[in-house]
């Protein structure tokens, strides 16, 4: 009985090898046997990308905490508060002649700039002359409006900065400003 047994199985293993060889056929190569060479390869493509793709990403992050600082910084700069320089106050005809403005302006400037505070009180004639020309200058309706004054302390500026050589005033500030 175990002969028989032993001569089944002899006669079945070439059968199943047969069959085996068979199944090879019809699927063909397996692709991991194809890609097989490039087993190596693929593995330091697949390394380098996440190489470079983390590479990238921690750049991205460091120049964005580099902006978010600057940005802090400008915004900080923005909100400390200057040193400001207060003139006497104006009073003029305006264009036209039936109306008068009273005006008290003051100076916003560096804080840390000393030679442009001594140069704005050295040259005080010249800067309140400056003022009053262009305050005669303009009729109610130019200043009348808050676009209208936001021009004229543009214009105070602009006027004022060519006068000076040690700096530029940061803004200009109406601390009075009455029409009649």
């Amino acid at each position: 009985m175990a002969e028989e047994k032993a001569v089944a199985k002899e006669q079945e293993a070439p059968q199943e090898q047969e069959v085996a060889q068979e199944v090879k056929k019809e699927k063909g190569p397996s692709l991991f046997s194809k890609i097989g060479f490039l087993k190596i390869p693929i593995i330091f493509l697949l390394v380098a990308i996440l190489a470079v793709g983390t590479a990238l990403i921690v750049t991205k992050v460091a120049q964005g905490s580099a902006v978010t600082k600057k940005e802090n910084a400008k915004a900080e700069k923005k909100n400390q508060l200057g040193k400001f320089i207060t003139l006497d106050p104006f009073t003029v005809n305006l264009a036209g002649g039936q109306n008068y403005l009273q005006a008290a302006i003051a100076f916003e400037i560096d804080g840390k700039n000393t030679e442009l505070e001594t140069e704005l009180k050295d040259r005080k004639p010249q800067i309140n002359d400056t003022i009053i020309t262009i305050l005669s200058s303009k009729s109610i309706d130019d200043i009348s409006s808050n676009q209208g004054r936001e021009k004229l302390k543009a214009e105070i500026k602009k006027a004022v900065d060519s006068l000076l050589g040690y700096g530029k005033i940061e803004r200009v500030y109406f601390t009075t400003f009455i029409m009649q």
